[in-house]
C-alpha cells in the first residue's frame, strides 16, 4: 500500500517534459524505425532516408529544395554525390539526435558539408574543434578551408601559421602544390610572410608551376606579379635568369632603379626581411673635455648575434628620447650641447638611411615621456632650463603629420618611467619641483587615450628614474631611485630626502596596482637611469647608474655609470649578464634614449644603398 503510494507521489513530484522533447524522441524512433521517411539522400550509392519536414526546418538549404519545384522535391531524393557517405551518415545523425563525434580524420569533411548545407550550429562546432587543432601540418589545408567557406577566425589564423612557415610548407609540403591559384595568390601577396629572401617566394611559385607545367605555366606571369622581383639580390637574379631563359616564351623585364623606385616597385619589404633590434640614441664618451665636444652616436644592438652596429649621426643633443612604429625610427626633444633645450620631431628611414626632420613640438622637452600608440606619438612632461617641469603633453599624427595638445597632467613631471598598455600611458614615479627645491613623485599617472583623461594611482615610495616596459598584460617596472624620509639638506639638494639606488623591480597590473604575485628577480646591482626595453620574450636593462651622496657640508656627490647590459626572461631565476657592452664609452651612460626596432636585414639594406639594375617583370609570350 505504502509503496504503491510512493510510486503515485514520486510521478506527481515528476516536473512534465517539454513538448520539443516529445518531437525529438519522437522523429529519432521514426527515424531509427524508418517509419514514414519522405526523402532520400543518396551519396555515392549509399542512400539516407529522411524525414524532408525535419530537413527544411532545421537550414534554408533543404527548405529552399522542398518549397520549390526542383526535381528533389518531385522524386524524393537528394543527391550529394560529391560529399562522402560516411560524412552524410554523420549529417543525418546530427539531424536527429544533435550529437556529433568529431576526429580530426573527419573534422574538415564535416566542416565543407555543413558550409555547403548551411548547418550553423555544426558548422561552428566544426570551426571550433579545427582552430584547437591547428598546426603547422594542416595550416595549408585550413588556411585553404577558411578562405573557401568564409570563416575570418579560421583563415586568420591558419594565415599566421601560414606565413611562418612558408618557407618549409612551400619546399616540402605536398598539399602546397594543390592550392588554387587564388589561394597561392592570396598567401603570396601577403607583407606578413616570414622569409628573409624574395628568392624564397619565387622558388615557391616556380615549384608550383611546374608541378602541373602544361596547365599552370600560362599563368607564370600573373603569379610573379606578386613576386616582389626588385628585392632579390644580385647573386639571385643571376640564378633566376638561368633558370627562365631556358624557356623561349619567358620574357624578363629589366630596369635601372633608385632607392625610391625599388621600394614602390617592390610595394614593402615582408616581415621576414627585418630584424628586431635594440636602438639607443644620444652614446657618448662621459669622460674627457667639454661636452660640446663629442660626437653623439646612434647604435642598434642585436640580441641574437650580440653585436653593435652604427645608424648615421643625429644631432649633438643628450636626455632625448625615441620610440618606433614599424621600421621608422622617432627622436624628440634632448638638450644640446650648448644648454639650450629642443623642440625637435626627427624621423629616421632606415631604407633611405637619413634622418628627416618633422614638424616640431609646441614646447621644447627633455628626459620626457616619448611613447607610440595607435599610429600616433604621444610627448609628456619633461623638463625645461633650471629644473622647470612641465605638465602638458601633446599628441603627434603621423597620418595628418601635426602636433596636438592632450588634457593637462595632474602634475608636472619628469625623468618618469613610462609604458603603453591596452590604449592607455603610465608614467611611473619620476621628479617634480616646489619653490628652490624638488622632490621625487609617488604616483602613478595615467591618461586614457580614448577619453582624454588622467587619473592617478599612489605606490608605496617617491621613486624616479625607474624603467619601465609593457609585457604579459601588465607593466614591469625596474631599479631606480628611491627617496628615504630623512631628510638631507645642502647647498644642492634643497629639502629633498634621500635618493638611493634599488635593484627591485616589482610588476604593476592595468589599474596602476603592484601586483606582488608576480615574482621578478632583483637586479645583479643597484641601478638607475638605464634604458630599460623589451625585445621578443625578454627585458633588457642597458647601462646606467648610482649615485653616492657624501654628508659633507658641500653635499659632494659621486655618480657611477654602468656599460653593462642585462637581461631577463620572465621565469627564470636570475638576471644574465651579456657578454658585450654599450659601445662608444668607457665608463658607461645613463638617461640615453632606447627602443626596440624593425630594421631591415644586410641584404636588403644593401639593396637600397646605390641605384642598380633589377628584374621588375617575367612575362609569358601569347601562343601566336
Amino acid at each position: 500500500m505504502n509503496s504503491a503510494m510512493d510510486r503515485d507521489e514520486d510521478i506527481m513530484g515528476e516536473e512534465p517534459k517539454p513538448l520539443d522533447h516529445y518531437i525529438r524522441e519522437g522523429l529519432k524512433q521514426l527515424h531509427q524505425e524508418q517509419l514514414l521517411c519522405d526523402t532520400t539522400i543518396v551519396a555515392k550509392g549509399e542512400r539516407f532516408p529522411c524525414h524532408r519536414m525535419l530537413l527544411a526546418a532545421i537550414n534554408p538549404y533543404f527548405r529552399a529544395m522542398f518549397s520549390n519545384c526542383f526535381r528533389e522535391s518531385q522524386d524524393g531524393e537528394v543527391f550529394l554525390q560529391d560529399i562522402d557517405p560516411s560524412v552524410v551518415q554523420a549529417v543525418v545523425n546530427y539531424y536527429y539526435t544533435e550529437e556529433i563525434a568529431l576526429v580530426p580524420e573527419t573534422a574538415e569533411g564535416l566542416f565543407v558539408a555543413a558550409s555547403r548545407l548551411q548547418i550553423i550550429p555544426l558548422l561552428e562546432s566544426c570551426s571550433r574543434y579545427l582552430l584547437e587543432h591547428l598546426s603547422s601540418e594542416n595550416c595549408l589545408r585550413l588556411y585553404e578551408l577558411g578562405y573557401a567557406h568564409n570563416d575570418p577566425a579560421l583563415f586568420q589564423e591558419a594565415k599566421v601559421l601560414v606565413n611562418l612557415y612558408f618557407r618549409r610548407l612551400s619546399q616540402e609540403d605536398k598539399s602546397f602544390l594543390d592550392l588554387e591559384p587564388s589561394t597561392l595568390t592570396n598567401i603570396i601577396s601577403s607583407d606578413g610572410l616570414v622569409v628573409s629572401s624574395e628568392f624564397i617566394v619565387y622558388s615557391a611559385v616556380w615549384r608550383w608551376v611546374r608541378a602541373q607545367n602544361t596547365i599552370r605555366f600560362p599563368l607564370l606571369g600573373q603569379l610573379m606579379a606578386y613576386v616582389r622581383l626588385p628585392l632579390l639580390t644580385q647573386e639571385e637574379l643571376r640564378e633566376v635568369q638561368a633558370e627562365l631563359t631556358c624557356f623561349r616564351d619567358i620574357r624578363l623585364q629589366w630596369r635601372r632603379l633608385n632607392r625610391q623606385q625599388r621600394l614602390q616597385q617592390s610595394r614593402g619589404l615582408r616581415r621576414g626581411m627585418y630584424a628586431s633590434w635594440i636602438v639607443c640614441v644620444d652614446l657618448f664618451n662621459i669622460e674627457g673635455p667639454e661636452l660640446k665636444t663629442k660626437d653623439f652616436q646612434v647604435a642598434c644592438y642585436d640580441p641574437q648575434t650580440d653585436t653593435w652596429d652604427k645608424l648615421p649621426l643625429l644631432k649633438c643633443l643628450y636626455c632625448a628620447r625615441c620610440v618606433a612604429v614599424g621600421e621608422k625610427l622617432y627622436v624628440t626633444g634632448g638638450v644640446h650641447t650648448n644648454n639650450t633645450h629642443s623642440d625637435h620631431l626627427h624621423e629616421f628611414n632606415p631604407l633611405r638611411g637619413r634622418w628627416t626632420q618633422l614638424p616640431s613640438m609646441s614646447v621644447s622637452r627633455a628626459s620626457h615621456g616619448f611613447l607610440a600608440c595607435n599610429q600616433k606619438l604621444f610627448a609628456v612632461g619633461g623638463w625645461l632650463k633650471h629644473k622647470e617641469y612641465l605638465a602638458t603633453g601633446e599628441c603627434y599624427d603621423l597620418a595628418a603629420g601635426s602636433w596636438s595638445p592632450i588634457a593637462k597632467m595632474p602634475c608636472s613631471l619628469g625623468h618618469s618611467a613610462c609604458a603603453v598598455l591596452r590604449n592607455k600611458i603610465y608614467l611611473i614615479g619620476g621628479i617634480t619641483n616646489t619653490v628652490r627645491s624638488w622632490y621625487a613623485s609617488q604616483k602613478v599617472l595615467i591618461y586614457e587615450i580614448g577619453s582624454d583623461v588622467w587619473s592617478q594611482v599612489f605606490l608605496d615610495n617617491e621613486c624616479y628614474g625607474l624603467g619601465a616596459v609593457a609585457m604579459n598584460n601588465g607593466i614591469y617596472v625596474i631599479g631606480g631611485y628611491y627617496c628615504s624620509w630623512v631628510k638631507y639638506h645642502s647647498k644642492r639638494w634643497l629639502d629633498a630626502r634621500n635618493p638611493y639606488c634599488s635593484r627591485k623591480c616589482f610588476f604593476l597590473d592595468e589599474n596602476g596596482k603592484v601586483d606582488k604575485s608576480v615574482s621578478i628577480p632583483k637586479l645583479p646591482i643597484e641601478l638607475a637611469g638605464a634604458g630599460v626595453v623589451h625585445w621578443k620574450h625578454r627585458i633588457y636593462v642597458l647601462g646606467g647608474e648610482n649615485t653616492y651622496l657624501y654628508k659633507n657640508l658641500d653635499g659632494e656627490m659621486k655618480i657611477q655609470y654602468y656599460n653593462t647590459v642585462y637581461y631577463w626572461e620572465p621565469g627564470a631565476t636570475k638576471w644574465v649578464l651579456c657578454q658585450e657592452r654599450l659601445p662608444f664609452t668607457r665608463w658607461g651612460l645613463s638617461g640615453f634614449g632606447c627602443t626596440t626596432m624593425k630594421l631591415p636585414k644586410k641584404p636588403i639594406l644593401d639593396l637600397f644603398r646605390k641605384p642598380s639594375v633589377a628584374l621588375t617583370a617575367i612575362e609569358v609570350a601569347s601562343a601566336s
